[in-house]
């Protein structure tokens, strides 16, 4: 009968094992879920910040995009309007001549 209280031992270190090791496996377990989930928290809001600055970066070129475009719009005016005067006939004045001689046209 000695036999069987060395059993009852051996089933209770056996349980006793067994329970260690889940506790183990579990605590690994939770230790690696907290560790991934700082991880991708910190990326979250890296990438946050990202967006964040993208969006503000955005913002300033819409602003400068919109200077460039009011720019170009009064060069474009400006421009039409120096081609529209160039296009009406202009007398020429004597002082414009610069001394030069008018010519005679030759007849037959």
């Amino acid at each position: 009968m000695e036999g069987r209280p060395e059993r009852g031992v051996d089933d209770a270190q056996k349980q006793k094992l067994i329970f260690i090791s889940v506790a183990v496996v579990v605590t690994f377990l939770l230790i690696i879920s907290f560790v991934s989930g700082n991880k991708a928290r910190t990326q979250r809001d890296a990438a946050l910040k990202e967006v964040e600055t993208l969006k503000e970066d955005n913002v300033k070129l819409s602003q400068w995009l919109e200077d460039r475009t009011q720019e170009f719009e009064k060069y474009k005016r400006a421009y039409e309007e120096c081609k529209a005067k160039s296009k009406t006939p202009a007398r020429r004045r004597p002082e414009e001549d610069h001394g030069k001689k008018p010519t005679k046209k030759k007849t037959k």
